[in-house]
């Protein structure tokens, strides 16, 4: 198995190398990473194409797409490999366990389809991801699975890209997160949380301006993917 770090970004150019960094100092070579840069106007894509050209694919976006459809879009180039696993690290954070690409493919090797561990916000170090009951409904259930959101490349196979996208069939903007792992968390045959903490999210991020606005549209896109669930 190999873990491919999805990596979306936008005026990132303050965190990036940090991030970059926390993945060369993997314990396991296992892993890949693929750089999304959603047209930063800062010198976020300069920065990311001198990481290493074995490790690092950076694509540059001539379009303005949003975390949610840059990730699925990623993913989907990969959904027939049943030996990739989807790692989804946003550009302003990263990673704080040398052992993560390790523990990821340990898990997976138990037969699971979608995995999340413990992480830490960088303010105060508190923790929300929580293990998730294999039989409750994730779209009825407390949101647990962040920060480090991973899955098996193949589950996207099983699920509609309408999942993704609003009422006019517009890929969400905000509340990614939630709009992303709730429709793979409910096809997943088998899911599981790993406490330790391998993550750390930046709450402080520099790369979203307008933060009180964007939560509120955070708020409304998390609202209307739990009332609908999964669409068929």
């Amino acid at each position: 198995m190999r873990v491919l770090f999805v990596i979306p970004c936008f005026n990132a150019s303050g965190n990036i190398e940090k991030l970059g960094a926390s993945l060369a100092a993997q314990n396991n070579d296992d892993w890949d990473a693929i750089i999304v840069d959603d047209m930063s106007d800062d010198d976020t894509y300069e920065i990311v194409s001198k990481f290493r050209k074995d490790r690092f694919t950076v694509i540059k976006n001539n379009e303005k797409k949003y975390a949610l459809r840059n990730i699925v879009e990623t993913a989907r180039s990969f959904e027939d490999m049943d030996d990739i696993i989807i790692a989804v690290i946003d550009g302003d954070d990263y990673l704080c366990n040398e052992n993560t690409v390790d523990l990821l493919i340990e898990e997976y090797k138990k037969g699971c389809d979608v995995v999340w561990t413990a992480h830490r916000w960088d303010v105060n170090n508190l923790n929300i991801s929580k293990p998730m009951p294999d039989i409750v409904d994730p779209y009825a259930w407390p949101w647990s699975s962040s920060h480090l959101r991973t899955f098996k490349a193949t589950l996207l196979n099983k699920i509609a890209d309408k999942n993704f996208k609003d009422i006019n069939g517009k890929w969400f903007k905000r509340g990614y997160d939630q709009a992303l792992m709730l429709p793979i968390l409910s096809r997943s045959s088998a899911r599981s949380y790993i406490d330790k903490i391998c993550y750390v999210y930046n709450i402080n991020s520099v790369s979203i301006p307008y933060r009180d606005y964007e939560e509120q549209s955070q708020i409304s896109t998390i609202n209307i993917v739990r009332a609908r669930g999964y669409l068929e």
